[in-house]
């Protein structure tokens, strides 16, 4: 259900039921998690290309884990896609995700996490749940930093999907590509990324993040600890360079 693909530092992860448009059942999500941690843990691995197989990107999450759910077990699933975005989100190395086609629910969120993103120019982008009788979750909280909240709140209570030339205009698509090159053009711009030492881009990393969730003052505090520890082995190899050539 998942293929991988290591070359020149980048591991593509392409979710692989194209039969059932990329649904993400339980067993892909966890499937995935683990690859995104043990690709971080790999030190042959620099960065990480999320993409799917198939006309679609993914459908969301697979309807067939929602049939028997019940308030006792319905905690129990969701967290499955809390825990991938979680290691999406939080890792130490960059993620760039390639969507063409449909990109919705549960897989959108999991897009979102990740830290860039290209689109083949068709590509429809939807948090659909409201019309299945469900609220949109998890990662879906990040859809109003990207898209302003009453975009959010149109797409969120009407299901209406969002095109990729609008998420391009919006900031919600870094590049667009013809659908034939879209993984080549997911690519470029993850290297654009590894060309920068992996230390500061593990730090930039965190520090969106912390400025995601923390307060301003706590950022700034969280920042200028950053800062220092981008000094820990000395002035940075690039820094270094810079200044020798003044």
């Amino acid at each position: 259900m998942l293929q991988q693909e290591l070359v020149d530092g980048m591991l593509t992860l392409r979710l692989a039921r194209p039969e059932k448009r990329n649904a993400l059942s339980r067993a892909l999500m966890t499937e995935l998690a683990a690859a995104v941690g043990r690709a971080y843990a790999d030190p042959a691995v620099r960065g990480i290309l999320l993409a799917g197989a198939g006309p679609d990107f993914s459908a969301g999450v697979d309807l067939a884990e929602f049939a028997s759910l019940t308030p006792s077990t319905a905690p129990k699933l969701i967290a499955v896609l809390r825990d991938l975005c979680r290691a999406v989100r939080t890792g130490p190395k960059p993620v760039v995700a390639a969507v063409q086609g449909h990109c919705l629910g549960g897989a959108f969120e999991v897009v979102l996490a990740c830290d860039l993103r290209v689109a083949d120019r068709h590509a429809r982008f939807g948090l659909p749940e409201v019309a299945l009788g469900l609220p949109s979750v998890i990662d879906a909280a990040l859809l109003p930093g990207y898209v302003g909240w009453g975009r959010a709140a149109d797409m969120l209570l009407t299901g209406r999907l969002m095109t990729a030339r609008e998420a391009f205009r919006l900031g919600l698509v870094n590049r667009l590509a013809p659908a034939d090159a879209l993984e080549d053009a997911g690519r470029a711009l993850l290297q654009e990324v590894l060309r920068h030492s992996p230390r500061a881009v593990r730090l930039q990393k965190e520090l969106h993040d912390v400025w995601r969730n923390a307060g301003l003052e706590d950022a700034v505090a969280f920042s200028v600890r950053s800062f220092a520890a981008a000094f820990v082995d000395g002035v940075p190899d690039p820094l270094r360079r810079r200044l020798e050539r003044r």
